[in-house]
């Protein structure tokens, strides 16, 4: 069945490329065929999703093949004032994987129904604006920051640039619609909305003032939970009430050979009727009501000479110090997607596998130190090299296989590496591998008689990917 509507899709993709131009509008078909392949880790068992990663005694070794494939249409008027796209993702399909869903139908026969829409919206120019003020409604690419929500989501975003040097944008997002029609059940839907103004004082310099409130007026008998490896506000689903702001500043100057970018960001208001789970790691549990108090900096400071680029990058994401109270300190992200590390991060081209999506571990905040060169060898060829050294804001506790207490932040260094080659204009070949030297933080995540209070394994990964994109 799914093999039928992918091909009905694209008939239809092909039938309006026929038609549209007989009413003055324009048609475009865009793809993005990301074949990867992870050519070797030796613990596949921390690239558990979502921070549920562990670390095993024994090598848990791994290689394999997979796919994503991203495909989207664009018609729009020819004066473009009204455009709708519609994207479909298959992926990441893995090569003889059995079963259906996502990430299923790599086998024998094929298709295993993974299937999904990743974008369909309207955006159109508002008619009775002169400036440039454009409207998209739908499932859509949303960015508010990269550390903090920056991910597909749907609902209702304006944008306006009033004057050459000045435009703002407000935005209504739905995180979560649990269709609720039972008014006692107490689950309730989580909103998000934003609104930020940006200015150019100058050519090549921008600053941006951001905030966003976000709200699940969720007041369920069954108290929900919030737990250190699920920290981010998309595991709330609806379930924990709350009431949240973020306010931000952020910005970039690129002056000729140097340039910088910044953000910072500052949390605040109330979680209610929830219950913090850190009985893996500290033995507390503690049920109430809290309120968060967290804050994130991030600078980038970069330089290029030639047409070699290096760059600096720190960032300190705060975090917890002790669940037992009714304060929480720790920054969070909504749904984004950091890739600055193979070790910790998604920094694999199988980025299906990974430990954390989010700039920080745990509810324990991070510290990130980050050097890289990049070095163009041909005019089709880059080589990059990442030297990192990371902790967390404040100390893993937890107890060791010998009943001992343990307080530990250091996560240790990491030296990564990729060289990228052009075969044609369009398509990429790439290969990547990073090794981190584990720090005694890591210990927390080892199991076994290997969760002693010093780190033990240390983490390798490397991978390549064919990527043909039109």
């Amino acid at each position: 069945m799914k093999k039928i509507k992918l091909t009905i899709f694209f008939l239809v993709l092909f039938s309006a490329g026929m038609v549209i131009p007989a009413v003055a509008a324009e048609f475009q078909f865009h793809g993005d065929m990301n074949n990867r392949f992870l050519l070797y880790t030796n613990h596949y068992d921390w690239l558990s999703s979502e921070q549920q990663g562990e670390i095993n005694d024994a090598t848990a070794d791994k290689f394999y093949g997979e796919l994503k494939y991203r495909f989207w249409a664009e018609a729009a008027t020819d004066d473009n004032r009204i455009k709708g796209v519609y994207g479909i993702e298959i992926g990441g399909v893995r090569f003889g994987r059995t079963g259906t869903g996502r990430s299923q139908g790599g086998s024998y026969s094929g298709d295993g129904a993974n299937l999904e829409t990743r974008w369909a919206y309207v955006d159109f120019q508002l008619p009775f604006v002169e400036s440039k003020a454009r409207t998209l409604v739908g499932l859509q690419p949303f960015s508010v920051n990269r550390y903090f929500w920056q991910e597909t989501a749907a609902g209702v975003n304006f944008k306006a640039s009033p004057a050459d040097r000045i435009d703002y944008q407000l935005a209504w997002m739905r995180g979560v619609d649990v269709g609720n029609r039972n008014p006692d059940s107490g689950i309730e839907d989580v909103d998000g909305f934003y609104a930020n103004l940006n200015f150019k004082p100058m050519d090549k310099t921008n600053i941006g003032i951001f905030g966003v409130y976000q709200t699940g007026d969720a007041n369920s008998p069954t108290v929900g939970t919030i737990n250190p490896r699920t920290y981010e506000l998309k595991s709330f689903a609806g379930n924990v009430k709350h009431r949240l702001y973020t306010l931000g500043v952020d910005g970039k100057l690129d002056s000729g050979p140097f340039y910088l970018g910044w953000n910072l960001m500052y949390q605040g208001g109330d979680i209610d009727r929830a219950t913090w789970d850190d009985t893996e790691f500290s033995g507390v549990t503690n049920t109430g009501d809290f309120n968060l108090n967290a804050y994130f900096a991030n600078l980038d400071v970069g330089t290029r000479i030639d047409k070699i680029n290096l760059m600096y990058r720190f960032w300190y994401a705060s975090g917890d110090d002790d669940p037992a109270d009714g304060d929480i300190n720790a920054f969070f992200s909504t749904d984004v997607d950091v890739d600055d590390g193979i070790g910790i991060f998604e920094g694999l081209y199988t980025d299906d596998d990974y430990f954390s999506e989010r700039p920080y571990i745990l509810d324990k905040g991070f510290i990130m130190n980050r050097l890289s060169a990049d070095f163009p060898v041909t005019d089709k060829s880059t080589l990059g090299l990442v030297l990192m050294y990371m902790l967390t804001a404040e100390d893993i506790k937890y107890t060791d296989a010998l009943g001992r207490s343990q307080s530990n932040n250091e996560i240790g260094f990491e030296l990564d590496a990729y060289w990228r080659y052009m075969l044609y204009k369009n398509l990429e070949l790439s290969i990547n591998a990073g090794y981190l030297l584990a720090g005694d933080a890591m210990d927390a995540f080892e199991v076994g008689a290997l969760r002693d209070g010093n780190a033990d394994e240390d983490i390798f990964g490397s991978s390549m990917r064919i990527r043909y994109k039109f």
